[in-house]
């Protein structure tokens, strides 16, 4: 074996084609508020490089890159190799060394294999303006995977009248105080429906994660033999295809709780999307419907979900100020199905599986998170990160999940060169089913920020932001962030 992988990176070293492109950057900036905590649209939806407290200094250092193997004459034959790596420095209220992507990517024809930390945003939605996608919205700092799948949408056919952007992954969550060793899988698969020539396209599919296996020290042995999870091989299949145990009053390796739910914390969402391309304008309507056990997916939760309508349209480079993208969205999450559960089936008279209680977990007591941040919509919100007044005395970590938001983004070109972007949202707050809010808080939240090229450096990016928040759910505050980034270009030949 170690002889075939010789012969085969020798192959590679002869093959390589001489276009290896090497892109350094750097950014440095600080980030300071009226109040310690930051505010939410400074903070969310960054790939938790931003600290919740502030003010802080930061440093951002990193490099990306691609290198083509084998064949470059054929597009359609041609290898390609893409990394990037990034290290975060933040130092003030909080100290941290971050390592948001480490990653390596190889593609070939329409396919793709990435091993490591990437930036990723699952699912139908806008990636730049949204409020963040339901299960995936890059809030929290990426998760070490391996991911094989299609290299965007694929057409099936020549005529590419069907396609379909499809992806599978293993990954792991980092060890905690609480739980180690524990795994996620995650699979995706959004189909679309349309020609170019046709004026409009379909997108309809589903996207599907599990944290499944751990060990803690913690649980219930109602909840998990000696603290052990099932994450043996054996178990993966019941995880892949969320189904049950045959037996389900237990075994050596489950509790009945296993069997009566499934192996792991399962949640995802059906995407649906219509998307009306054209000359100067497109037009893009998407929801994202999501679920958490089986009453969410056959849609007893309605309407529960994400939809939004994103209006595009093609800038000149001559304009004073031009609207490239405008975005309206509402997230709801009150319905969970309803207030009722009955978690073994002892219930004949109503359906047994309300309260999804969304992003909590008996058995993953952190909730749907990674390093203290949501992995899901941002709106969805942890004890720790609202005010103390409605940090209640539940167990569940996650206190706010039946909401209502209301949000819109916008990106512009102001003189034909200055980035523009700006959101602005406002949510009604209903805490849990468990722990209902009486006061039912309501939040504004605000977000101006400009992306500035400059000569300083040869060529850099300024970057200034300004955000509020206003309510009763975070602490009121006015914030901003300051940077400038150099990137530079270099080709190895």
């Amino acid at each position: 074996m170690k002889k075939r992988y010789g012969f085969l990176l020798l192959i590679l070293s002869h093959q390589i084609n001489a276009q290896n492109r090497i892109n350094p950057y750097m950014e440095a900036g600080g980030l300071a508020s009226s109040a310690t905590n930051t505010p939410f649209w400074l903070r969310s939806n960054q790939f938790g490089i931003v600290p919740s407290q502030n003010p802080i200094v930061t440093v951002r250092a990193g490099v990306f890159g691609a290198v083509s193997l084998v064949d470059t004459s054929q597009n359609r034959r041609a290898w390609t190799l893409d990394y990037r790596a990034e290290v975060v420095g933040n130092t003030g209220k909080v100290t941290q060394l971050l390592l948001p992507e480490a990653y390596i990517r190889v593609t070939h024809r329409a396919l793709e294999l990435v091993a490591g930390r990437r930036r990723e945003v699952i699912g139908l939605v806008d990636t730049t303006l949204s409020t963040g996608s339901w299960s995936w919205s890059g809030n929290a700092l990426p998760m070490t995977k391996i991911r094989f799948g299609t290299n965007g949408f694929t057409p099936l056919w020549r005529n590419g009248w069907l396609g379909v952007n499809a992806f599978i992954a293993h990954g792991w969550f980092a060890n905690t105080d609480y739980m180690q060793h524990s795994f996620l899988h995650q699979k995706s698969t959004i189909w679309r429906l349309g020609k170019p020539s046709w004026g409009f396209r379909l997108y309809a599919g589903i996207n599907h994660n599990a944290q499944w296996g751990g060990k803690s020290a913690y649980l219930d042995p109602n909840l998990a033999v000696n603290g052990q999870l099932p994450g043996r091989l054996s178990d993966f299949g019941m995880v892949f295809l969320t189904i049950q145990h045959r037996n389900k009053q237990g075994g050596a390796n489950y509790t009945n709780f296993d069997g009566y739910n499934r192996v792991g914390n399962h949640l995802g969402s059906y995407d649906f999307g219509l998307e009306i391309p054209g000359k100067t304008h497109s037009l893009f309507l998407y929801h994202q419907h999501p679920f958490e056990d089986s009453s969410g997916m056959i849609f007893a939760n309605l309407p529960d979900g994400l939809t939004g309508i994103k209006l595009h349209r093609a800038v000149s480079s001559d304009a004073v100020f031009q609207v490239k993208d405008l975005l309206l969205e509402m997230l709801l999450t009150k319905s969970q199905s309803g207030s009722f559960l009955d978690l073994y089936g002892l219930s004949t008279l109503r359906r047994g599986e309300g309260r999804d209680n969304y992003f909590n977990n008996s058995q993953y007591r952190e909730g749907w998170a990674y390093q203290n941040r949501i992995l899901g919509s941002p709106f969805i919100t942890r004890y720790p990160d609202i005010t103390k007044k409605y940090q209640d005395n539940s167990t569940w970590i996650v206190t706010n999940n039946r909401i209502q938001v209301f949000h819109a983004g916008l990106r512009a070109r102001v003189a034909g060169r200055v980035d523009l972007l700006a959101k602005l949202s406002y949510s009604i707050n209903y805490g849990t089913y468990d722990v209902p809010y009486s006061e039912k808080p309501r939040q504004l939240s605000s977000l101006m920020q400009l992306g500035i090229p400059v000569n300083w450096l040869g060529g850099s990016v300024v970057t200034a932001a300004v955000s509020a928040d206003a309510g009763q759910l975070y602490d009121n505050s006015v914030g901003g962030f300051l940077s400038i980034r150099k990137t530079w270009t270099a080709q190895n030949r």
